[in-house]
């Protein structure tokens, strides 16, 4: 577990200033501002590691996903300035260490399942807590040859056990009733 880089570490921390603000300067629910917030040219700005040098401040983003989404009030439900803080580092932290695009992280995490994460993960290290939420939907990252290989080589490890036992599995890869 390598921590996160100088940039890094600033991309996270304004991305979470962007969500915390959204709780009192925007007008719809919190769950509306993460996905439009993923739909948006800031989330691009911040996949491409150039949001700390196109936008000033975060009433600039606030306005510009604003002006990219129609004016709306829906929505009721308004998370704590706490939550919405950790849920943008998280999500950034996740981007980041994943490799993955804001949309992506959105899919696999969508708003009312991430403030779910909150009450356990939010003290542990950002990192830590990024790879601890990707273990519990069992996210694998490696590339599609390696998993091929992994399997291959359990394959052949069970070809030859079953050489070892003689020629045939007695059981252990068919059932009992099989012939």
């Amino acid at each position: 577990m390598t921590p996160l880089s100088f940039i890094e570490f600033k991309l996270c921390q304004a991305q979470a200033r962007i969500f915390e603000a959204s709780v009192t300067k925007t007008d719809y629910s919190s769950p509306i501002f993460i996905r439009r917030f993923v739909y948006s040219s800031i989330a691009k700005a911040f996949d491409e590691k150039v949001y700390l040098c196109r936008f000033d401040t975060v009433e600039v983003a606030l306005d510009v996903i604003d002006e990219e989404f129609p004016e709306s009030s829906y929505g009721r439900i308004k998370y704590t300035p706490d939550q919405m803080y950790w849920i943008g580092y998280i999500y950034r932290c996740l981007c980041l260490r994943y490799n993955l695009s804001s949309k992506r992280v959105y899919q696999l995490f969508n708003a009312r399942e991430i403030v779910q994460y909150y009450p356990t993960f939010h003290t542990f290290d950002i990192v830590d807590a990024a790879e601890r939420m990707m273990e519990n939907i069992d996210y694998d990252d490696s590339p599609i040859q390696e998993r091929a290989y992994k399997v291959a080589k359990r394959l052949l490890y069970r070809e030859k056990l079953i050489g070892l036992m003689g020629g045939r599995s007695q059981g252990l890869c068919r059932p009992a009733n099989w012939l």
